[in-house]
């Protein structure tokens, strides 16, 4: 466990790999308020090449509105990082779920899905607490304020969409059959063949 405080670069191949080195963590990538949930996205953004200040919230400091200003953080250089995700059945492991504001609070959150929605719900039909990796919500607390980053519940009601990370998500290639090559004159071997049987 331990806390980090700006912007560096964390192992991120995989979902699992991302969350092995973040899990009990924290990170403060701006400076202001300790570990707080949209820390832990600045830094993946920054992790996969976006220079520093992605994603975007507009200037309003609020985790909700990093969907709100979605299109700029989806690409850098012109190149697209992510697909959006708006029906929270098609969320799946590794998805940056980013969640509305309510009354107990005012700025949203945002984390990572742990599982994939469809089949977390099909087992969890009456509940909202969707599993995701966050910081600032139940995690070893933060004296400069919020909270290392864990594994914890999340209202599902208050879901706005989610980025979905195409590196994490792409089709790995079809095997192509290779038929191996053979050098024995097959042409020649039939023609004597058909030659001995004809009395030739």
């Amino acid at each position: 466990m331990s806390k980090t405080i700006g912007y560096i670069v964390i192992p991120h191949g995989t979902y699992e790999q991302w969350r092995l080195a973040t899990n009990g963590n924290g990170y403060d990538a701006d400076g202001y308020y300790g570990c707080q949930c949209y820390d832990l996205v600045l830094e993946f953004w920054y992790s996969i090449g976006f220079p520093q200040g992605y994603p975007t919230s507009g200037g309003t400091g609020n985790a909700y509105d990093i969907w709100t200003y979605r299109d700029s953080n989806v690409a850098y250089n012109g190149t697209t990082y992510f697909d959006l995700v708006y029906d929270l059945n098609n969320v799946k492991k590794g998805d940056i779920l980013v969640y509305d504001q309510f009354g107990g609070n005012p700025y949203g959150h945002v984390g990572f899905a742990d599982e994939d929605y469809s089949s977390w719900h099909a087992l969890n039909p009456y509940s909202y607490e969707f599993p995701i990796l966050s910081e600032n919500n139940g995690g070893f607390p933060d004296p400069a304020g919020g909270a290392y980053t864990n594994i914890h519940g999340y209202d599902t009601r208050l879901f706005l969409g989610a980025f979905r990370y195409k590196a994490w998500h792409t089709t790995p290639p079809t095997p192509t059959r290779i038929v191996a090559s053979s050098k024995f004159p097959f042409v020649l071997y039939a023609r004597k063949l058909r030659n001995r049987n004809m009395g030739l």
